[in-house]
């Protein structure tokens, strides 16, 4: 049975290089722009960026639920203020071209609402959105961009600015780009023990994972470096769980049949 994983991620803006500064902001009236925190920039990624990783999660858990905060500056109101969202277009930087592609509804996340509301007496709410879980994202990382839409009532008063490499200069805050992805990372102890698995793919430590019901944060960390007849176990195991697979497992290029090392194949 798969498992569904409800995650709270404030929206967080990953600082892009070019300066930034924030906007005035106005009296008298309200706007609405999305909540960020300032973070260093990472695998090319840009300030209205929130970076979500399933790699370190268990590989039944198919979908999680995300949860971006959005804010009002300007006056607090004794009523309920509506206001929509809408799914933007995604543009792909060239340098991720071939790495990155947009996001599908009903394949990469569903179908969300899009009319939002300042509840009476709040300063903020949520968009909740759900982020499903596919094969794909072990290849290629999946981006979804959501701006918001000002109204009479709510404006857009505030949001940083970035100039980007071009000398473009652009507000961050009024939309934000969710980007997946599957990276799970290298376990450090993984080059002394290729003679047990062979050599790494991401494809491979996944698959060990899910077979052997491995937590993969634990996968990853110096806990199952020194265990070396544990591992041993593992790799004799998954080589015997491969040889029964029909079709056969391939590692990520589709061609490679995916085995073990040399010390698992008695």
């Amino acid at each position: 049975m798969k498992r569904i994983l409800i995650i709270t991620a404030i929206a967080s803006g990953l600082f892009w290089s070019g300066c930034q500064k924030d906007l005035d902001t106005y009296q008298g009236e309200s706007g609405i722009y999305f909540d960020h925190q300032e973070k260093e920039t990472q695998n090319n990624l840009r300030a209205d960026t929130l970076a979500f990783g399933w790699g370190q999660i268990d590989g039944d858990i198919l979908e999680t639920k995300i949860s971006l905060r959005i804010n009002l500056i300007g006056d607090v109101a004794d009523y309920d203020r509506k206001f929509q969202v809408k799914v933007a277009e995604t543009i792909i930087p060239e340098e991720l071209k071939g790495k990155m592609e947009v996001a599908v509804e009903g394949v990469d996340y569903r179908s969300f609402e899009t009319e939002c509301m300042i509840p009476a007496h709040e300063v903020s709410t949520n968009l909740d959105i759900t982020l499903l879980r596919t094969e794909a994202l072990q290849t290629e990382s999946r981006a979804l961009t959501v701006a918001l839409q000002e109204t009479e009532e709510l404006k857009f008063l505030y949001s940083r600015e970035v100039t980007d490499k071009e000398n473009n200069r652009r507000r961050i805050d009024l939309q934000r780009v969710i980007v997946m992805n599957e990276n799970l990372a290298k376990p450090d102890w993984w080059y002394r023990h290729e003679s047990i698995f062979g050599e790494y793919s991401m494809k491979k430590s996944i698959t060990i994972c899910d077979v052997m019901g491995i937590d993969r944060t634990e996968w990853i960390s110096n806990a199952y470096g020194n265990r070396t007849a544990y591992l041993i176990f593992i790799g004799q195991y998954m080589q015997r769980w491969l040889n029964e697979q029909d079709p056969p497992i391939y590692e990520e290029d589709g061609e490679t049949l995916m085995t073990m090392g040399p010390d698992s194949q008695n």
